[in-house]
Order: C-alpha cells, then structure tokens, then sequence
C-alpha cells in the first residue's frame, strides 16, 4: 500500500490551485488603486498588516496539518475496506457444509493473512508520528480562522479489535456464519468513518480556500501603499508562509521531492 503517493499528488495538485491563486491576485493587485491618507504611517499599516498574516498563517497551518491527516485516513481507510471485503468473501465460502478440512484450513489461512493486514495497515498509517487509524487522533482542536474559530477531530481506531474481529475465525460452518455476521458491522464501520473523513476533509478544503483567498486580498491591498513592488513583497511573504507550512505538514508525508514545491509556489 502506497499511502504517501496518494497524499503526493493531492499536495502537489493542491499547490498548484494556490499557485494559480496568487498569480492571479498578483495581476489584479497591479491594477488596485486604493487611496491612502498621507499621514497614515507606511511602516504602521504594515506592522498592522503583518500581525494579520501571521494570524493567518497560524490559522492556515493548522488546517493544513488536519487536512495532511484527513488524505492519510482516507488512504488508509481504503486500504481497510478493501480487506473486510475479501474477508467476507471467505467468510461467505466457509459456510458451506460441502467443506473439506483441506479446502477450510485454507480458508483459514487466507483469512488469517487479510485479518494481520489491517492492523499492518493501522500500524503503517501515519501522520507526523501519530497512527491515523489507531485511536491517536482524539479531540483535535483545529483552529479554522483568527477569531478563535476551531473545529475538533477524532477518528476511531480501526484495528482488529476496535473492529471487533480480534477472534473471528473459519473453522467451523458457526463460526464462518458468526464471522460473517461480524464483518457486515465493521464494514458499516469502516464506511461510517469514510464519510465522516471525506466530510472533515471538504470543511477544511472549504477553510483553506478561504484563508488563502483573504491573505491574498490582504497582499492586493499592499499595493496602496509603495505600488505594486510592496505587493509582491508581501506575496512572497505568503508563498514562504505556504511552503513553510506545506512540508513541515502535508509534504513532508509524501514522497514529493522539496524542489517540486518549490517550483510550484514560484
């Protein structure tokens, strides 16, 4: 399972959306005219103006970091479903009478193997050190905005136990029937929480936007301050901000090579 190629192309694709941004932005801010009272202080707004991003920013790596999260689970996630699903297909077999001991010890086998993957897969899961999918992500507080906005994360454990399959097995036709009877309940699990990450993750896809769509506003209306070179001072401030944030968080698990994102945010 290659975690880390899928959370890749989703950085570098959504790098590239940022990027995209701020050319844009960067345009338009040359065409800002904004009328600035002479004797406001340069050097005050700015200040004032930098606070701001960096409020931003702190905002901005949070979200960041959760939604580094959120593409991991998911790939982790489908790596589980797929597994549960297998397994119920030999559950399936093993409840036949027509058996031999043969046929069910391999069975067995084969069941055994899938039910060791997942928690290969749990244990594989990670994030900045933390398993994803092993019960080490509880009450996340992700701060959303500079007005104390936050929203908290927690995602289950999906390993054998926490799926309730720590003891199923086939070697018997009642125990392949109760197997089965296990699996469909974690495989309503194991959906139940695919929703609830695809639905964490366009939050914080939704928030991300809009954070960079206001630094970015912020930076257009730097231009009526020194004209458009102060703007482009304070874009290149943003693009360090985002490559900073971007491979201490989301990156920095996959298998991007650095210079990608540098070429991506200019």
């Amino acid at each position: 399972m290659r975690i880390n190629n899928d959370l890749g192309t989703w950085s570098v694709r959504y790098l590239q959306s940022l990027q995209n941004q701020q050319v844009s932005n960067v345009r338009n801010s040359s065409q800002t005219h904004v009328s600035v009272t002479r004797n406001i202080s340069t050097g005050t707004v700015a200040e004032g103006m930098r606070s701001q991003i960096n409020s931003y920013r702190e905002a901005m790596a949070s979200t960041y970091n959760a939604i580094g999260i959120m593409n991991t689970a998911e790939s982790g996630i489908q790596g589980i479903s797929n597994t549960v699903q297998k397994m119920k297909e030999l559950a399936t077999q093993a409840t036949s009478n027509n058996l031999t001991d043969d046929q069910r010890v391999r069975l067995q086998e084969q069941f055994s193997q899938l039910s060791q993957g997942i928690n290969r897969v749990v244990e594989r899961t990670t994030y900045d050190g933390k398993r994803v999918l092993g019960g080490d992500i509880g009450n996340m507080e992700v701060q959303l905005g500079t007005n104390q906005e936050q929203m908290s994360i927690t995602l289950p454990g999906m390993d054998l136990k926490n799926l309730g399959l720590e003891n199923a097995n086939l070697n018997s036709v009642e125990n392949a029937q109760n197997a089965l009877k296990t699996l469909d309940t974690a495989i309503q699990n194991v959906a139940n929480t695919k929703n609830y990450v695809n639905t964490i993750s366009e939050q914080l896809g939704n928030t991300a936007r809009n954070l960079s769509s206001t630094m970015l506003n912020i930076t257009s209306s730097v231009s009526s301050l020194n004209d458009t070179n102060a703007a482009r001072n304070m874009m290149d401030l943003i693009k360090t901000t985002l490559l900073s944030q971007a491979t201490s968080g989301v990156v920095s698990q996959s298998n991007t090579n650095s210079m990608s994102v540098l070429r991506l945010l200019g």
